[in-house]
């Protein structure tokens, strides 16, 4: 670009120039008003003080008086119509030299006008002309010379106008000045500030390659320069308007995807950011957490985690270090209380600079997978004891039948001798005990036979319930059933009547004597049945919930603890899952599903069980 002429520059600061004379001119004006309004109000008022002091000299000098009283001094000041008057015999000087202020001192010494003695402050005291006070009261001295008396008369006369304009004009003065000095600088500034803008576009112009064409107007030449610009521009508008639509159909094309692999996810996932709010949380992530996703979208993490404070910490550690947790499996309690196994990996969220954004959670519900897993390492534990138990009750009923045949000998050689008999029958008694105890064992342990056959659930627990009814220990039980009297289940009659009896057996011992409820109620759809057995006892202690099913393991001094162990047993041999909820105090209610058909494979391990214990 040429170098062009600055007309616009030049005709900025004549624009300026011409504002600030304009202003000067009219604060010139100003000044000159006020100060001819007030050179004109106090010619006037020193005229007539001046005429107000030559008659009052002339009363006084025709008095002879060498002081006046208070009545004269009013009477004269009236008829004058002066504020005040006062008349200070003495001598004044007659060289011309004007009165000092020491000699105005000793003349008014006496005086009580404060505004009188404003004027002993003065250093100098100028005579015949007018002085102002302390407010708005005006004095003028004139010099007394007459043939009978000599002194100093001193009037005051209030003008508020001429104090008005004295004041307006000193103001108008110094304000006036100080406009000029800011104009001034307003000038510099502005020409910068107007200017500046208009030298960065011509720079960048310039810096940008762009050729602005001579002419009589640089301004009208850069104008248009950047018509020619906008033109372009709306040239390439369509084509930035199609990017735009590809670029957006494309991020919005990404943003469904997203969200369609979020809601089709079978696992939970969670974000949150640095500051560790809650991003987003799928629906997978609110059905495992037992939570509504969206209402805690924007929540605190630890809000939502807090049922297992070891994850809220884990996922701490990663927005604070920025390393990622491995895959951990860890319990959890919902805001319900329901009890979780939950797998998760929690990593953290980068950008492509590397910098870290947040955090992510992956989470899976592994409840049923770890009762699967506790189920199947029972099974093997169970197994492995029943073979080596098998063995281990053949010998040891071995050698009770030992330890019988040689009691019975002991017992009889006692009683061909006459001797107690008491010990030896003991002895013998325990070894039966112990005998019949092996043989619930090896029953336990020994494979059930299984034999399928079409069985009327109903009809089998109406018998089941009238054979409990008729027993002198359940006279204060009442036994119910719900359920149809005519539903039809393919399983073994004999086993699954079994595990009945021993469920119905447990809800009259939890009764302890007491009165109660222990009720049956069936329900199922076209695949499946349930079967329930609740009773109103005592209900399971939390810390035994785990350990009901352990065979020997009972809470009763008589119990066998293999009655729980046969009956899931039973139930697996089905096909179909045990399950129980207990309150303490409250009652216990076991809960069996079953298929209504044979599975294919018999005792297949397809037992569901989760175990969900809640305590009153």
């Amino acid at each position: 670009m040429k170098k062009t002429p600055r007309k616009f520059e030049l005709e900025v600061h004549l624009g300026l120039l011409a504002i600030i004379f304009v202003l000067l001119v009219l604060d010139a004006a100003s000044n000159y008003v006020a100060y001819q309004a007030r050179s004109a109000e106090r010619d006037r008022l020193e005229r007539r003080l001046s005429e107000a002091a030559l008659t009052a000299s002339r009363r006084i000098d025709d008095w002879g008086v060498t002081h006046l009283s208070d009545d004269e001094e009013s009477s004269l000041r009236r008829q004058l119509g002066l504020s005040s008057l006062e008349y200070f015999p003495g001598s004044l000087p007659t060289d011309g030299t004007p009165l000092s202020r020491e000699g105005l001192i000793a003349l008014t010494t006496g005086s009580s006008d404060r505004s009188l003695k404003a004027l002993t402050e003065r250093e100098d005291i100028d005579l015949r002309r007018i002085m102002r006070g302390e407010t708005d009261e005006y004095f003028y001295l004139y010099p007394m010379a007459g043939k009978s008396a000599r002194g100093l008369i001193i009037l005051g006369q209030k003008a508020p106008l001429l104090a008005y304009l004295d004041t307006v004009w000193r103001t108008v003065v110094f304000v006036g000045t100080v406009a000029a000095l800011l104009v001034l600088g307003v000038y510099g500034l502005l020409s910068r500030f107007v200017l500046s803008p208009f030298r960065k576009i011509r720079q960048e112009a310039l810096l940008a390659g762009r050729t602005i064409e001579e002419g009589p107007d640089e301004v009208e030449a850069m104008v248009s320069d950047y018509r020619r610009i906008i033109d372009e521009l709306r040239e390439k508008e369509s084509e930035l308007l199609k990017l735009n639509r590809e670029i957006t159909y494309r991020a919005d094309s990404l943003e469904q995807f997203n969200q369609h692999l979020l809601r089709s996810m079978n696992s939970g996932l969670m974000t949150v950011n640095r500051e560790g709010r809650v991003v987003s949380i799928n629906a997978i992530a609110g059905e495992i957490l037992d939570v509504d996703a969206v209402q805690f979208e924007g929540a605190h993490y630890w809000d939502l985690l807090e049922g297992n404070v070891h994850l809220v910490d884990a996922v701490s550690r990663v927005l604070d270090c920025g390393k990622n947790q491995a895959y951990r499996e860890t319990e959890f309690t919902t805001p319900a209380g329901r009890r979780l196994n939950l797998g998760v990996t929690i990593s953290m969220i980068h950008d492509h600079r590397g910098a870290g954004l947040g955090a992510s959670l992956l989470i899976n519900d592994l409840t049923e997978l770890s009762a699967l897993r506790r189920q199947l390492e029972s099974q093997d534990r169970l197994a492995a004891l029943g073979e080596m138990a098998g063995g281990l009750a053949h010998q040891i009923r071995n050698s009770l039948g030992a330890v019988a045949g040689y009691g019975n000998l002991i017992r009889k050689g006692l009683a061909r001798h006459g001797l107690d008999t008491e010990h030896a029958e003991a002895l013998v008694q325990e070894t039966k005990e112990a005998e019949s105890m092996i043989e619930r064992f090896l029953y336990f342990a020994r494979p059930l036979n299984f034999q399928s056959a079409p069985l009327d659930v109903g009809a089998m627990i109406q018998e089941l319930l009238a054979g409990f009814r008729v027993r002198d220990d359940c006279s204060a039980v009442a036994f119910t059933f719900r359920g149809s009297s005519a539903d039809t289940i393919e399983a073994d009659g004999l086993l699954l009547k079994q595990a009945l009896t021993n469920l119905l057996e447990n809800g009259v011992n939890a009764l302890n004597g007491a009165p109660g409820t222990v009720g049956i109620t069936v329900s199922g759809a076209e695949d499946r049945m349930t079967i329930e057995v609740a009773d109103t006892g005592c209900g399971i202690d939390e810390r035994d919930a785990n350990r009901i099913f352990t065979p020997f393991f009972s809470t009763r001094p008589s119990g066998s603890g293999l009655g729980l162990p046969l009956v899931r047993k039973i139930v697996d041999l089905h096909g179909g899952g045990l399950t129980f909820e207990s309150q303490e105090g409250r009652g216990t209610t076991f809960s069996i599903s079953l298929p209504r058909f044979r599975p294919d494979s018999i005792g297949s391990a397809r037992s569901l069980q989760p175990t969900a214990v809640s305590a009153s």
